[in-house]
């Protein structure tokens, strides 16, 4: 089941964007995250775990903030995969043993690992108790019974979230208020540019918040269940 995990998983690229998705259905049809296509007018590409690029186009997404998948089709003709076909259990009973798989923090590397359902958030959102990072986003649960596909990762829980986007997002108007106002003069004291260091200054904060937030993992996850995508593939005429 693990081998069939990482056969049907493959990691996403979209602009700067890395995340996970996995074939569905057949082989043509990929899912992830509808917030890991960030520029949906920019190249999406689906890449093995060998390397194969699969260029990629969307069929349908979700609403913003809701159910969070994207549906894609291969444009070329498609390889030799295994798409996952989906089971739907509303709701997840807590304590059910699932295998999940992905592309942690964007590298090449595929990771699939065990984790156990822990609670409930709704009867179609449940926590994860696996090491959910960043770039696992949009890779598949699996019932290990089986190998058919339950749910989606969509993100993780961690202390601090909401801290560390505030710090993002003072340290990023710091740095675009310096940008504005180079060239218009300057404060100095003691041979120090105080409009330079202000601009250092926010850059190095943000790149403080960047490793923060890539770092930071409580070990809880959160899926959603496959049973949105699996209605949405019917209503596009993908079924299985």
């Amino acid at each position: 089941m693990f081998q069939r995990a990482a056969d049907a998983t493959v990691r996403i690229e979209n602009g700067p964007s890395r995340g996970s998705g996995f074939h569905f259905i057949r082989p043509e049809i990929v899912v992830t995250n509808r917030h890991v296509i960030v520029d949906p007018t920019a190249p999406i590409t689906a890449v093995t775990e060998s390397g194969l690029r699969l260029n990629q186009q969307i069929v349908a997404e979700s609403p913003p903030n809701q159910h969070d998948y994207a549906i894609l089709r291969t444009t070329a003709a498609p390889p030799v995969r295994t798409p996952l076909q989906p089971k739907v259990i509303l709701p997840l009973e807590r304590g059910k043993e699932v295998i999940f798989a992905g592309f942690p923090h964007g590298v090449p590397h595929l990771l699939v690992q065990r984790a156990i359902v822990s609670g409930l958030v709704s009867a179609d959102v449940f926590y994860l108790d696996g090491s959910v990072n960043g770039g696992n986003s949009g890779g598949p649960i699996l019932d290990p019974t089986d190998g058919t596909i339950i749910g989606i990762v969509t993100q993780r829980r961690f202390l601090g979230a909401q801290d560390l986007a505030r710090l993002r997002d003072a340290a990023e108007r710091v740095r675009v208020h310096c940008q504005q106002i180079a060239g218009q003069g300057f404060v100095e004291i003691m041979g120090i540019n105080f409009g330079a260091f202000s601009q250092l200054m926010a850059e190095g904060m943000l790149l403080i918040q960047q490793v923060l937030e890539a770092n930071a993992n409580t070990g809880i996850g959160i899926g959603f269940s496959v049973s949105h995508v699996a209605a949405e593939c019917q209503r596009q005429g993908i079924v299985p």
